[in-house]
């Protein structure tokens, strides 16, 4: 197969950003966490409404292609993804529209162990 049919293939049905790695996840399922808050001026899967915030981890989905380094043209640097919930309250305050929850994927670089508060 050419390299053009691959990409028209590629495009088309979606390619996995799953990979194989050797570390084992930081976390699992219930563990609460917060986000980092680092101010970056380059490519970020983490919202700023989502900085320096506390959150659960709901599922884990097994180590993916982090965005970060592979936009930078730092390679794949495989890193371990995972859903976190947010409490509406915990991203917006109490003036928020009630309770409720956000739910986001994201990168073990972007968490750190925490208390949910």
């Amino acid at each position: 197969m050419l390299p053009k049919e691959m990409v028209a293939i590629a495009i088309a049905t979606g390619a996995s950003t799953l990979r194989a790695v050797e570390s084992v996840p930081k976390f699992k399922v219930g563990d609460n966490v917060k986000t980092t808050n680092d101010h970056v001026s380059t490519h970020t899967r983490l919202p700023v409404y989502a900085r320096d915030k506390r959150g659960t981890i709901v599922g884990y989905e097994g180590p993916h292609v982090f965005p970060d380094a592979h936009s930078a043209g730092r390679g794949e640097c495989p890193d371990h993804l995972y859903r976190v919930r947010f409490e509406s309250e915990t991203l917006w305050g109490k003036g928020s529209d009630g309770p409720g929850a956000v739910y986001l994927s994201l990168w073990e670089s972007y968490l750190l162990r925490g208390e949910v508060s």
